[in-house]
């Protein structure tokens, strides 16, 4: 089982990761097209890099607990990013259309 001080640090990583989530949509919806095709590439350069560490984990043991847990973690991260992604789609879309001229 997991400490206190364990579990404490996981939920202190999932609420500061959903800060960072919450930053890039504000940065993705205030910016132009520039700083948005830029910002989609560090998100990209982020998930390759994700990839690489859950990658590196799956290889650094034989136990097949491990192994299982790692990519299923890998999965749920996965997971997250593209939520986040669709969210920020959205909301893209949503500022695109408010912004274009009606005619």
């Amino acid at each position: 089982m997991a400490s206190d001080e364990t579990r404490k640090a996981w939920d202190r990583f999932e609420a500061d990761f959903k800060g960072v989530a919450g930053e890039l949509r504000r940065h993705y919806k205030d910016a132009d097209k520039t700083k948005n095709a830029e910002l989609s590439r560090t998100l990209e350069q982020l998930g390759r890099a994700a990839d690489a560490v859950f990658a590196s984990l799956e290889t650094a043991t034989r136990d097949p607990e491990v192994r299982s847990r790692t990519k299923q973690a890998a999965r749920s991260f996965g997971s997250a990013l593209a939520e986040t992604f669709r969210e920020l789609g959205s909301e893209v879309d949503k500022a695109v259309r408010k912004s274009a001229p009606k005619k």
